[in-house]
């Protein structure tokens, strides 16, 4: 089983704590967001587990988001699929994409 903290955190890190004003900080590295697109290649749909506030996530995919912090939850932009309060290993039973906001 994993262990979760008070705002659903799940593993070492405490994002409760720790996450507050984490989107208006954290920018993605443009080395990264290349090496993701082209990993990802021409798949259409996305599994994004701890996917945080979005940071590497496009409009350009259908995204399922998966993230068990509420602190990084709410910071994800209105833009972006809402996340699935979940982690990866218990996902809810039945997850299908995520619609837009």
């Amino acid at each position: 089983m994993v262990m979760r903290t008070y705002d659903g955190s799940a593993g070492d890190v405490d994002y409760g704590t720790i996450g507050s004003g984490y989107a208006s900080y954290r920018r993605p590295d443009e080395r990264i967001a290349h090496v993701i697109a082209e990993a990802l290649g021409d798949a259409r749909t996305v599994l994004n587990v701890g996917a945080g506030t979005g940071s590497y996530e496009t409009e350009a995919r259908t995204i399922t988001a998966v993230e068990p912090s509420l602190a990084m939850r709410v910071q994800r932009p209105a833009q972006l699929a809402t996340a699935i309060d979940a982690v990866a290993e218990a996902p809810p039973s039945q997850m299908g994409s995520s619609t837009r906001r």
